[in-house]
């Protein structure tokens, strides 16, 4: 599906986008030296197409320093040359090849549930991306994003924004794909809110900033009936740390305060619509912490412990989501271009797809691995099969050894052995079946 403008003939693209793919899930910083990484694996080159001669020859000698020996040029071609390939994309068909990746998670019921969040996390200084991504505790799922160049208002081009994330969810996934949107503080926007629930019949839930005369008026009004304050203890993780809170809260209804919410609902045929929201006062057990802050939603809810609880869905998507899609798959620091957009909507673009292919393929495997991130399961991994794997093809069968098992089956044994654990054996399995490689 992907396009790529050419100004003349060179390296098959298909080689060079099917190797690109591959790329965000190499344990490796930038594009050069996961590229290299790559490059060093044959049995993987092969499966992406690449015939043995090119492999072990290359393509050309691009890139190549005089002064290189064979041995020190980067085969099959120059990393650069992969750099050069994503500043080629069409992001129109990149668009498209996006859309189709997640029209298949909803045509295979991957999707689960209609509770999505809504956030944004800046790329460094030059980029930030905006995503959509399904609410859920075994895995985060994108199903949209954009990549936004500077520092865009969140009020202004956001919202046009996500006005046209939601409607390409709604096309991929149906229309009644979305039934609830969570949202930061940054996208507390009146006019948004009611286009959501008036115009696609979705409702929002949002934290409201205080400085809000909505804000004011909620806070004066619950403060008038202490006895309404429920409070719960709660437990939650940051950055890894245990955090119990105690946290009490207390609700109102038939808010109408804020102005422009009221005057886009008026503007839609809704001369009445009004909000929920509730106030939230949390004491850090350890620490003696006080914080305090407020929720409003276009539906109500039976109580404003009921309420937080579903707000508390999102932090799967910030601790699991954009902060492993940041730190995990290395997007912020190394979005493998400086200055250029389409590269690093390339960039983005792929690692998504790869992210969401490795929260399925984790669950496919086995429960045990749901709540690993892919840190986590790099380590988990390296535990079973060691740094050096090693992969061995015989016939149509293949097996993945430690290194030190094939050397010790060889008839030379290591002195000392560098593996953390020991396990029964190495994992066999089918392969297809073999092609030429001429």
């Amino acid at each position: 599906m992907i396009q790529v403008h050419r100004e003349r003939e060179g390296i098959p693209d298909h080689l060079l986008l099917r190797t690109l793919t591959v790329l965000p899930f190499i344990e490796a910083v930038g594009l050069s030296a996961a590229a290299n990484t790559l490059f060093q694996d044959a049995a993987i080159l092969l499966q992406l197409g690449y015939a043995a001669f090119e492999i072990q020859h290359g393509f050309n000698e691009r890139h190549h320093a005089p002064f290189q020996t064979k041995s020190e040029q980067s085969s099959p071609y120059h990393p650069e040359v992969l750099r050069q390939e994503l500043a080629r994309l069409d992001l129109d068909s990149l668009h498209a090849f996006r859309k189709q990746c997640v029209r298949t998670l909803f045509e295979r019921r991957l999707v689960r549930g209609k509770t999505y969040a809504l956030d944004g996390s800046g790329l460094g200084k030059r980029w930030h991306i905006v995503g959509i991504l399904n609410v859920n505790p075994e895995r985060a799922l994108w199903v949209t994003w954009r990549v936004l160049s500077g520092n865009a208002s969140e009020k202004g081009k956001e919202a046009a924004v996500v006005h046209e994330m939601v409607d390409e969810v709604r096309e991929v996934g149906g229309a009644d794909a979305i039934e609830w949107l969570l949202m930061d503080a940054l996208y507390a926007d009146g006019p948004l809110r009611a286009w959501l629930k008036y115009q696609r019949n979705i409702d929002a839930l949002v934290r409201l900033p205080e400085d809000r005369e909505l804000y004011a008026d909620l806070e004066g009004l619950i403060r008038l009936q202490p006895k309404r304050w429920q409070t719960h203890t709660d437990v939650r993780y940051l950055a890894g740390r245990k955090q119990t809170r105690d946290v009490s809260a207390a609700a109102e209804s038939d808010l109408n305060s804020w102005d422009s919410f009221v005057q886009a609902t008026q503007a839609a045929g809704v001369p009445d619509a009004t909000l929920w929201g509730c106030l939230l006062h949390a004491v850090d057990r350890d620490t003696g912490a006080v914080e305090d802050w407020a929720l409003v939603s276009t539906r109500t809810f039976s109580t404003a412990w009921q309420g937080y609880t579903f707000w508390r869905q999102r932090w799967h998507i910030e601790n699991n989501g954009f902060r492993e899609f940041k730190e995990g798959w290395h997007v912020e620091q190394a979005p493998w271009t400086r200055d250029d957009d389409v590269v690093a909507w390339a960039r983005v673009t792929f690692t998504c797809i790869a992210f969401n292919t490795a929260q399925i393929a984790k669950t496919t495997a086995g429960r045990r691995l749901t709540q690993l991130g892919i840190r986590r399961l790099r380590r988990e991994l390296t535990r079973q099969i060691g740094p050096a794997p090693v992969m061995v093809f015989a016939r149509d069968c293949y097996g993945i050894f430690d290194i030190e098992e094939i050397v010790t089956a060889l008839g030379a044994p290591p002195r000392v052995s560098l593996r953390r654990t020991h396990h029964n054996g190495s994992a066999s399995h089918r392969a297809p079946p073999a092609r030429s490689t001429e």
